[in-house]
């Protein structure tokens, strides 16, 4: 019985609708017991809309906040900055690419020689410049392993501003990459190859892997250096296509295996300029202005590579 007496109230309410949108005057309308108020009505149906909207919005709040703060915390990601670093880039004078075809290669180069390309923005080879690095020798993923595992604090450094990279790599920190079973570390058949890279610059460990290698003697004797190295190593994927949002210019050291190098300019500059490639192999250094050049990198099949990255200027 009331729901028969509910629905009879809302056809009776739809007539006045139909009355009202037809003309019907307050006057006349006034002539009858209305059964509904119409303002009232509106009223009521908005309030309960903005009532049903806002209860939508806190339950989904905390849900929308832990979303945001894993993307904005997670390190295996491009940080969120990078748009805004993007977004307020200054234009590139397209001179520092026009015509560039290949890359400067330099064999056995001296201070002197180098003085004229040490703030160009590349690319530039110096072939087997660090033949001498002991790193060339002892670097491998055991022995980075092995000073991570036994040093204090090691994990934690990544944490407070040393940035972790993995790239395509489904490892989301450094201790993951430490952990892979032996069949993926070897990059084995039927195993995913794995890149990562990340900044070292936990004090104690630094100073350990700076024992294997040394800034290259033939850079200016007056520019200022990086506190920090920067190791990249793993298999087959390398780096995907990206901008470095760095202070000074790159120098990259190919300690083992090769790895291929594609650039390309700045989208500013794609109507004069145009991307390449280039080849390196272990013991060279490349030199390159990663501001200005989009680069990414793949390694052979089946190779190893490991390189070590700073920074001058």
């Amino acid at each position: 019985m009331r729901y028969r007496k509910r629905s009879l109230k809302k056809r009776i309410c739809a007539v006045q609708k139909t009355a009202i949108a037809n003309g019907l005057n307050n006057f006349e309308m006034k002539q009858f017991d209305l059964i509904c108020d119409y303002n009232h009505n509106d009223k009521s149906e908005k309030f309960n809309k903005r009532l049903i909207f806002v209860l939508l919005i806190l339950f989904l709040l905390p849900w929308i906040l832990f979303v945001l703060n894993n993307f904005m915390s997670a390190r295996c990601l491009v940080p969120s900055n990078y748009l805004i670093w993007e977004a307020t880039r200054p234009l590139a004078n397209c001179a520092y690419c026009e015509n560039v075809t290949k890359p400067i290669v330099l064999y056995n180069v001296t201070r002197h020689e180098f003085n004229k390309y040490a703030y160009s923005t590349g690319p530039i080879i110096v072939k087997n410049a660090i033949k001498s690095w002991r790193a060339t020798k002892e670097f491998n993923y055991k022995m980075f392993k092995r000073l991570y595992e036994e040093t204090g604090g090691s994990y934690e450094s990544l944490d407070d501003g040393c940035q972790f990279l993995n790239f395509k790599t489904d490892l989301f920190s450094l201790k993951e990459v430490f952990n892979m079973p032996e069949e993926r570390v070897k990059n084995e058949p039927g195993q995913k190859p794995w890149y990562v890279g990340w900044g070292n610059c936990h004090p104690e460990i630094l100073s350990k892997v700076r024992q294997y290698y040394n800034v290259p003697d033939f850079l200016p004797s007056d520019a200022e250096f990086s506190g920090t190295e920067n190791i990249f190593f793993g298999y087959e994927i390398g780096a995907v296509m990206h901008l470095d949002y760095i202070s000074r210019l790159m120098w990259q050291g190919q300690v083992s295996g090769n790895k291929i190098w594609s650039i390309a300019p700045v989208p500013e500059c794609d109507h004069v300029c145009n991307g390449l490639e280039f080849y390196v192999e272990k013991g060279d250094i490349v030199f390159l202005d990663t501001r200005i050049w989009y680069h990414s990198t793949r390694i052979p099949a089946g190779e190893f590579s490991l390189t070590v990255q700073s920074e001058y200027g």
